[in-house]
């Protein structure tokens, strides 16, 4: 089996408190990243808790550019890199598009769209200085 090596590499993971979002934490974490696990759910903490050392979980509405801007220079500060992000997180509002409200569809974009923009914009800056990521 080829096993990915990420010892030692900061990952980041959003929408990581359950589903999705939290198989790919363990599978990071599995593989020897150093994880900080990121959702609107408190319950963010205990998957990190649930992983063990090398996790720590983070309350954070991606859809806030300074808050999510002041996240990834604290990633860098506290752990040295950002080396992987996974913009996992995603809201749904699932119903006949003639019934959808346009706050529902409008608060789907913010996650799901600007959420994933404002991410990798601060991202990539530490990374790009990093020449990886």
């Amino acid at each position: 089996m080829l096993k990915l090596g990420f010892d030692g590499k900061t990952a980041v993971v959003t929408g990581a408190a359950r589903g999705i979002g939290q198989a790919i934490a363990a599978g990071l974490h599995e593989r020897g990243a150093n994880l900080v696990l990121v959702d609107v759910l408190p319950e963010v903490a205990e998957t990190a808790e649930s992983l063990g050392d090398r996790a720590v979980g983070h309350v954070l509405d991606v859809t806030d550019p300074a808050a999510v801007k002041d996240f990834v220079k604290s990633v860098v500060a506290d752990h040295g890199s950002l080396d992987v992000l996974v913009n996992n997180a995603g809201i749904t509002r699932d119903q006949l598009l003639p019934r959808m409200k346009p706050e529902e569809f409008d608060a789907v974009l913010k996650v799901n769209l600007y959420g994933t923009f404002h991410l990798t914009q601060a991202a990539a800056r530490p990374m790009m200085k990093a020449r990886g990521g």
